[in-house]
């Protein structure tokens, strides 16, 4: 059979080759069926044969191809060393020697789907390299899928390779020339952010997010701010460990012009001293190295040359600008410098483009530091002065010692022109500044609450405030309950926004929103917009109702009284065909019982159920009954009896057939349930019951034959007892007896 196989897998016809390499992952499993015999067939036969199609001329074949080698080791079919010796090579060589950009693409699809079933030590030893090439790689769609799998990758490796070798390429993609490898990147970020630290979060991560959030794209900004919420829940992991932030260390990140100066070991150098860095160790671009460790922002670059230093400045102002990863980012000011900045204060700036970017000044311990421009003229007269009493020159004229100042003639302190940009989010509301947060950096939260901007409705972007009403818990639980004021002004814009969509997802939420802001918060401000959705659409309402339960639990016993009369406006349908909405009604109805006492009960929710015996569609009525014994049991004896009379005339003699079919079924429930006792039972339930059988309606007279058999002639009190109420009652004129 194997000459066959590989003359198959060899055909002309590429269906012939798809459908026999679709096939080889069910030989192999039958091969580990009789492993003494076949097994070593998988390592000699199939992997050569599918190592060989990797190189098919169809791209049909070749994904089929693909999908069939992750099988193999997603089942644990084949040694993870054949895998290390065959396919790795393998997928290599198609990745430098392919000419077909498709192929390449494929090829490198799989080397990232496949390095997390691999494991960390092959990972490192054999892709991580490669595929840091492969992030630098000419082709946008290379470097595309490269983005994508950038979690992927990180998830595998661990957060120490990360933040060593891997974050400063993330820098130069989210920086990439083409929209779409920015656009992945901002999708990865949340998974990124869970393989690093605190500090990395904050000093790096945190910055290149606010830059894809201002980004030039459309797409981009919406994938950036479609994440943003679950961006902001990585901040949460650590806070629960006790290692929050402290105010000395978070400080200077709270203000617009963070003040770096404060941190003691910054995470990433900057991306200029890392640009020198890999220069210096990568002569040719074409040549595609390891960066390795980056080098320490404290070290002296005095040995640097001179002109390759020159060389890499110049390129970066001549690309298309991009933000750097935060303003000051890594940079170490003198002490004097760095106490001015700190004392300044800047008045709102005009909005300027965040991708337009200057070299401000080469410090005594040879660090560069970048910033946006600055506006105010008693800030550039201040700087001119302390620069001057430091003996390094004139800011302002634009001398700076040891350059060459015809390279820098950009650094004016007058912005560029530039094509404008999205606006920018506002400030925080004065309401908002009294309480002092250090848990997320707080551009992040200022982004945050632009979300619901109106803007963002006249340009299009109609999903965003979906997206902030999704992730809305995570992020007040990530802030906390003291700082539920900086969310307040956004649920309420939430609580009134004009599409649908976005109010149901914040009425699905509002139960999660009361477990983590506490008491207080659900008692004065969440139980209002709670009973104001019960006024909404019926798609709006359906996300409140189906949380009711959980919900209603939160809420002190004065806030339940006010709640209970608004459910009635559940029985009001738009649609009333919509049968669905009346049976989660009745199930919420079952589960708050328990948190009711019973003239609540008798007052709000048995009329309701009451209503629902009378629905038309069997299954909301059968769910009725289920409540109303529950009901029963919950109340004291006198309000059993009105509610047994008030079933009997309601019910048992209904003008409506289909009702008078649910009263047997009442009664069962009534027994099963243990809901009353038998002499009441007896005298207010049995007699209705049992005048059913002169009814004309053959399913009713069904239902109480069911009734009969199954509970009065199996127990002997309840058969002498329903043989003494037929006996005492003769039928009407007219009727026929039924024994």
């Amino acid at each position: 059979m194997l000459p066959i196989i590989q003359n198959l897998a060899e055909d002309s016809e590429y269906l012939v080759r798809y459908c026999m390499v679709e096939q080889m992952p069910h030989l192999s499993m039958f091969f580990s069926e009789s492993k003494e015999y076949l097994g070593h067939l998988t390592q000699k036969f199939i992997l050569p044969l599918l190592v060989s199609t990797l190189n098919d001329t169809n791209s049909q074949v070749r994904k089929t191809c693909h999908a069939a080698l992750l099988v193999l080791v997603e089942q644990n079919l084949v040694e993870i060393s054949d895998i290390d010796k065959l396919v790795c090579p393998a997928i290599f060589n198609v990745i430098q020697v392919a000419s077909a950009e498709d192929q390449r693409a494929e090829a490198v699809t799989l080397l990232c789907r496949i390095s997390p079933l691999l494991g960390r030590d092959i990972t490192l030893r054999h892709f991580l390299e490669e595929y840091i090439c492969l992030c630098n790689d000419a082709s946008m769609q290379i470097r595309k899928i490269c983005a994508s799998s950038f979690g992927e990758m990180c998830s595998v490796v661990g957060g120490d390779v990360v933040e060593k070798e891997l974050l400063l390429h993330l820098q130069r993609m989210c920086s990439d020339d083409l929209w779409g490898v920015r656009k992945a990147c901002a999708e990865v970020f949340t998974v990124v952010a869970s393989c690093v630290s605190m500090q990395t979060k904050w000093y790096t991560l945190s910055p290149l997010f606010v830059t894809l959030l201002r980004d030039e794209s459309r797409w981009v900004r919406l994938a950036a701010y479609q994440n943003l919420g679950q961006f902001i829940a990585t901040f949460h992991e650590e806070n629960e460990k006790g290692s929050e932030m402290s105010n000395d260390e978070s400080s200077g990140l709270l203000d617009e012009t963070p003040d770096i100066a404060k941190q003691t070991e910054p995470a990433v150098p900057d991306l200029v001293s890392e640009l020198v860095d890999q220069e210096t160790t990568r002569p040719n671009e074409e040549e595609t190295e390891d960066v390795g460790h980056p080098a320490n922002n404290h070290q002296q670059r005095s040995d640097l040359d001179e002109s390759v230093k020159n060389e890499i400045l110049s390129e970066d102002l001549q690309r298309p600008p991009k933000p750097p990863p935060s303003p000051w980012s890594g940079a170490v000011l003198p002490t004097e410098l760095t106490e001015l900045l700190s004392g300044l204060q800047v008045e709102e700036q005009k909005e300027v483009s965040p991708t337009k970017y200057m070299f401000v000044e080469e410090l005594s311990n040879g660090q560069l530091i970048w910033r946006e421009p600055i506006a105010e003229l008693e800030v550039e007269k201040e700087l001119e002065r302390v620069y001057k009493k430091l003996g390094e020159g004139s800011l302002v004229e634009g001398t700076i010692p040891g350059c060459d100042n015809d390279l820098f003639h950009h650094t004016n302190l007058t912005p560029l022109s530039t094509s404008p940009l999205p606006p920018q989010p506002p400030y925080t509301p004065k309401s908002q500044q009294s309480v002092c947060q250090n848990v997320i950096p707080q551009d992040l939260l200022d982004h945050y609450l632009w979300m619901v901007d109106p803007s963002h409705s006249e340009s299009g972007d109609t999903e965003m405030a979906r997206y902030c009403a999704f992730t809305l818990p995570a992020v007040a639980l990530t802030l906390g309950k003291d700082h539920w004021d900086y969310l307040k002004e956004l649920f309420k814009i939430l609580e009134g926004d004009m599409q649908w969509k976005v109010r149901k997802t914040l009425a699905s939420s509002l139960h999660e929103l009361g477990a983590l802001l506490g008491d207080e918060v659900v008692n004065s401000q969440l139980v209002q917009s709670f009973v104001w959705f019960f006024k909404d659409l019926d798609e709006v309402r359906i996300g409140a109702l189906q949380h009711l339960m959980e919900f209603f639990k939160l809420l002190n016993p004065e806030r339940r009284k006010y709640v209970l009369p608004k459910l009635r406006e559940f029985l009001r349908l738009d649609n009333e065909r919509n049968w669905r909405f009346r049976l989660e009604l009745v199930e919420q109805l079952i589960a708050i019982i328990g948190y009711c006492d019973q003239n609540d009960i008798s007052d709000h929710i048995y009329p309701l159920i009451l209503s629902l015996l009378k629905d038309k569609v069997w299954t909301v009525r059968f769910s009725a009954v289920t409540a109303l014994s529950s009901i029963l049991k919950a109340t004291h004896p006198e309000l059993r009896t009105i509610t047994l009379m008030d079933i009997k005339t309601e019910i048992a003699i209904s003008q409506k057939w289909y009702l008078r079919q649910s009263y047997p079924k009442i009664c069962e429930e009534i027994l099963n349930s243990d809901s009353i006792g038998l002499e009441q039972f007896c005298e207010y339930a049995m007699h209705p019951a049992l005048r059913l059988r002169w009814d004309r309606v053959p399913n009713v007279r069904i239902a109480l034959a069911h009734l009969v058999t199954s509970k009065f002639m199996n127990n002997r009190k309840y058969f002498y007892l329903s043989l003494i109420q037929m006996l005492k009652f003769r039928p009407i004129k007219g009727q026929r007896r039924h024994l």
